[in-house]
């Protein structure tokens, strides 16, 4: 497949036969393998083989070492690698005025088609847009659907979009292929000596039990990865029989990672609702289990790897990407025109190794920020939520000598801190900002998936501040029993209102009172 893309430059370099370009790719296949961290693939350095097929596929092709998803939960991370665009507020769906990777090869003449495991990628929160053809197909069930749509499009140009979900928890794979949850022998990184140190730190219970319990969860999760690479095989087999792989490329990405108790979780989550029932705190409940809020490495750190038409052969790339940079890539592949507007580049220009590296890799939840840069510097900050609700402090690590983050060193380099932040400020400024609503569909497959404690983030008192008589939000605000968020809510809307100098008298007293850094910013410039 390749050799004639090698002949066509050999041919040039030479000047003995007529330069013409290389081929584009007919057809070409995304595949997004939910919740799949990076360091989990025998190809990134995991000592068990969960990986075989993904691992074959990326050493024949162009692996991305440092890539980056653009958020640590399904749904946003989604709306910014189909609309190419990164995003600074969580939602659901896409906006309706951005257009999609989909509808941009379906505007190219493609045929398209969607596959999707997961419920909240769904045609009702606009995934479908662009695709002739979107189904949603069961976890764990058959590919016999993609075979069809795949011999149908023999004679055409095709766009085919697969989203696996077996990595998701619950990690419980078909009877039969349960073999290291069952087995509880391996705790990778530094877990079995952080594991002890934060259970004494926190003065954590049964601990012993806990371990043992991680131990089979992390099994059960390697299971699932190496269920979906057989799902992966399955459809690279397809792409094969059908005809499509001769003339195709294929991309494999994971929309994020998963915590799999690296660190200890927010409070928004599990590990609050275990508090709110009285649970006594355990490894299992304090640490953070799977994905949604928080943005460290192994969150955000994902699997990207390239191969086919167009595409060189066994070329490691260690240049930090992003997600996004799907979007551009695909259709420079596809030699189609793009939309303007997008926040991703093209990874075409990793190719021969002549590009500079990116500067940074962005990610974003409701509470934090992630900037991850060309050195191997992960700055972590938190957002006016994120300092507010959970008291979210900026961390700063040195991933080259502290994979696992364990040492804080935003203290010790204050410039590198401040520019770093001003990166993740410009991200934001630019990102997707309008908050997407949810119908009851999504409120059950938001539940089904484990994040019905995402449901919480809206207050009543936030919908209805607007409504609110200035002297009723002067005594929300100045109530400690007002969560954080709400105080911030009713600094922001106090500062859309002309004040008289009683209020701002007010709002002077309580000011060194307010606990919270966001909101005395807030309500600084309303007391002058």
């Amino acid at each position: 497949m390749k050799s004639t893309v090698a002949l066509v430059a050999l041919c040039a370099a030479l000047a003995g036969c007529p330069a013409s370009e290389p081929p584009k790719p007919d057809h070409v296949l995304l595949i997004v393998v939910d919740t799949l961290r990076a360091d989990h693939l025998g190809v990134m350095g995991y000592t068990r083989p969960t990986s075989p097929n993904i691992d074959a596929l990326a050493r024949g092709g162009v692996l991305f070492r440092r890539a980056f998803s653009q958020a640590s939960f399904t749904s946003p991370s989604m709306v910014s690698l189909m609309t190419g665009r990164y995003i600074a507020k969580e939602r659901l769906d896409i906006p309706g005025d951005l257009s999609t990777l989909a509808e941009s090869f379906m505007r190219a003449g493609f045929a398209t088609a969607g596959f999707s495991s997961n419920a909240l990628v769904s045609p009702q929160n606009g995934f479908g847009r662009g695709f002739e053809r979107f189904e949603t197909l069961p976890v764990y069930g058959s590919n016999d659907a993609i075979a069809q749509w795949m011999a149908s499009v023999a004679d055409k140009r095709s766009f085919t979009y697969v989203h696996i979900n077996e990595p998701h928890d619950p990690y419980l794979a078909p009877e039969g292929r349960r073999e290291w949850r069952t087995a509880k022998d391996f705790l990778p990184g530094d877990r079995a000596s952080y594991l002890p140190r934060i259970a004494r730190e926190l003065g954590l219970t049964e601990v012993e039990r806990g371990i043992d319990a991680i131990k089979e969860e992390i099994g059960g999760y390697d299971d699932d990865v190496r269920y979906a690479d057989g799902r992966v095989a399955e459809l690279l087999e397809l792409f094969e029989a059908s005809g499509l792989r001769a003339r195709g490329v294929i991309a494999v990405t994971a929309d994020h990672g998963e915590g799999l108790w690296e660190k200890v979780a927010l409070m928004n989550g599990q590990r609050g609702a275990a508090r709110r029932r009285g649970d006594p705190p355990n490894l299992l409940n304090t640490l953070m289990p799977t994905h949604g809020n928080q943005v460290h490495r192994e969150l955000v750190h994902v699997p990207l790897l390239l191969d086919g038409l167009g595409v060189p052969d066994g070329r490691i790339v260690d240049s930090v990407v992003e997600n996004v940079d799907l979007f551009p890539t695909l259709l420079e592949l596809a030699d189609i025109a793009g939309p303007g507007g997008l926040h991703g580049t093209s990874l075409l220009r990793h190719f021969d190794g002549s590009s500079p590296a990116k500067d940074v890799a962005f990610s974003f939840t409701r509470f934090n920020t992630s900037v991850i840069d060309a050195d191997g510097w992960q700055l972590i900050s938190p957002t006016p939520e994120g300092e507010c609700a959970e008291d979210i402090q900026l961390e700063l690590f040195d991933l080259n000598s502290d994979p696992n983050a364990r040492t804080n060193l935003a203290g010790e380099h204050l410039e590198r801190v401040a520019k770093m932040r001003g990166v993740a400020e410009q991200r934001m400024r630019i990102a997707i900002h309008a908050a997407g609503g949810f119908s009851s569909e999504d409120e059950a497959a938001i539940a089904a998936l484990g994040y019905a404690e995402w449901l919480r983030q809206e207050n009543p008192l936030l919908a209805e501040v607007a409504q609110l008589e200035t002297a009723v939000l002067l005594a929300h605000l100045t109530n400690f029993a007002t969560p954080c968020t709400d105080r911030l809510s009713v600094a922001r809307e106090l500062a859309r209102r002309t004040l008289d100098d009683g209020v701002r008298a007010e709002l002077r007293k309580w000011l060194a009172s307010e606990t919270s850094r966001t909101v005395r910013e807030a309500l600084e410039p309303l007391t002058k």
